[in-house]
């Protein structure tokens, strides 16, 4: 295939990219975009069109791309990242590592100019005020939750992706009740450029492409969104399992979401940092706690709050209807960490009895394939062997529960104390400052000091 050309041209809410011959865009309500400072606007403006993009060659294997904006100042941080997400990507696509690092090192990037725009505009930035990319998913709700209770007045931004079928559907319901709830309203940013990372859409067949700098451009798109409410912090709630990794059939270091790491977050808050002259910082307040910490802390100290809990992405017609499909891997997690954790998967309307065995495909515990890539790292594996002790320690008798007595109890007793620790301990952050680090820990103990 010839090379390829991007065009793209800003907009009254956004950025539009074109590419052959459709519109992609990222669109701003109200006058989010046109309020933010024209010239960060300018800088912000080339380096997503690069980052929507820059996977593009690989998915339809040419080795040319040309650009119609300058190069991007955060062109390294952008490499980086997209090469350290390559295992993941040639794990899931079943394919070679080496084979894109081979593809994408020979590629030949041309540009407008090479004038790099440089930020040099500082924005001023409130110490209570701050910005939850919520998703309405379980970190991102407990994230909101401890920020309200701390002090930093969070607001909640929501970027939509429309390879998700169903996902917008359910949260804008859930978003409606919750500015009733809590007087915060979803700042939803139009996100048709998601699309580029949609093999399918794009005809080229599933890859996963593209994905890896999710929460990279998420950050940088949220800046506008900051600058609105003068807000100091941008939040993902990115919990001590996202550093994670395997090494893959090539032996490569793999992350399953290296995007989330808490290495790279603090590459990414130094880019906000960069782009508002210091005044915004990047952070994940949940980074000390693993996943099953993060649920019970949740549906314990934050009731009121759980019960608007999705994580599922409802991209199939399983999720028409209701707001977890109950019929995929993430579903499957979430039931079984929520009764390990000691509560009624209901609350969260999640009303089918995943632990059933038809369920089992779901499950690495039990040789399932059908799962996420992080379910096949150790701790992933160990976090099933725990959730499931606790949720035969709390009475539950479903079919993989019992599965589970029969064929690992003996185990999961054995290593209890190291479990617990594991999965209930307080872990090393290195994103947070100091102070609110403090604060939050101080939630933690107090909240997990009666774990089941």
């Amino acid at each position: 295939m010839c090379g390829l050309k991007i065009y793209s041209e800003e907009t009254s809410r956004g950025i539009k990219i074109i590419f052959n011959g459709s519109s992609y865009e990222i669109s701003y309500p109200d006058d989010i975009w046109i309020s933010y400072p024209k010239e960060l606007r300018s800088v912000l403006y080339d380096n997503l069109v690069f980052s929507q993009t820059i996977h593009l060659p690989l998915m339809f294997k040419t080795n040319e791309i040309e650009y119609d904006i300058s190069l991007p100042y955060f062109w390294s941080n952008f490499f980086q990242n997209l090469v350290m997400d390559f295992p993941s990507c040639a794990d899931v696509d079943v394919t070679l590592t080496s084979e894109m690092l081979r593809q994408f090192m020979n590629l030949k990037v041309s540009f407008k100019d090479y004038k790099i725009k440089i930020p040099q505009h500082s924005v001023e930035a409130r110490e209570d005020s701050s910005i939850v990319a919520l998703s309405f998913g379980k970190d991102s709700l407990a994230t909101w939750a401890i920020c309200r209770e701390i002090g930093l007045n969070p607001q909640a931004c929501y970027i939509v992706e429309p390879s998700m079928i169903y996902e917008e559907k359910h949260k804008m319901v859930l978003a409606e009740k919750f500015h009733k709830e809590f007087g915060v309203r979803l700042q939803k940013i139009e996100h048709t450029a998601g699309l580029l990372r949609d093999g399918v859409h794009l005809g080229v067949g599933k890859t996963e492409l593209g994905w890896g700098l999710q929460n990279t451009e998420y950050a940088l798109m949220a800046l506008p969104v900051a600058h609105k409410f003068t807000a100091k912090y941008i939040l993902f709630g990115n919990e001590q399992s996202c550093s994670e990794y395997y090494f893959d059939r090539e032996g490569y270091i793999c992350h399953p979401c290296y995007d989330q790491s808490h290495v790279w977050t603090t590459q990414i808050d130094s880019m906000t940092r960069q782009m508002s002259g210091g005044g915004v910082r990047t952070m994940s307040v949940i980074e000390p706690l693993n996943d099953i910490a993060v649920v019970y802390l949740l549906y314990k100290r934050y009731p009121e709050v759980a019960k608007y809990h999705m994580s599922c992405f409802v991209d199939t017609e399983a999720g028409r209807d209701e707001r977890w499909c109950q019929n995929c891997a993430v579903c499957a997690k979430m039931y079984l960490l929520i009764v390990a954790s000691g509560f009624d998967p209901k609350v969260s309307e999640l009303n089918r009895n995943m632990l059933s065995k038809e369920f089992i495909e779901y499950f690495s515990l039990f040789g399932g394939k059908n799962v996420e890539t992080y379910a096949l790292t150790k701790r992933g594996r160990d976090e099933q062997l725990f959730g499931f002790y606790l949720a035969w320690k709390n009475g539950d008798r479903s079919d993989l529960t019992l599965m589970f007595a029969e064929q690992f109890l003996d185990e999961a007793r054995e290593r209890e104390d190291e479990l617990y620790e594991t999965f209930f301990g307080l872990h090393e952050s290195i994103t947070m400052p100091s102070d609110i680090r403090n604060r939050v820990v101080s939630i933690y103990k107090e909240a997990l000091s009666d774990v089941p």
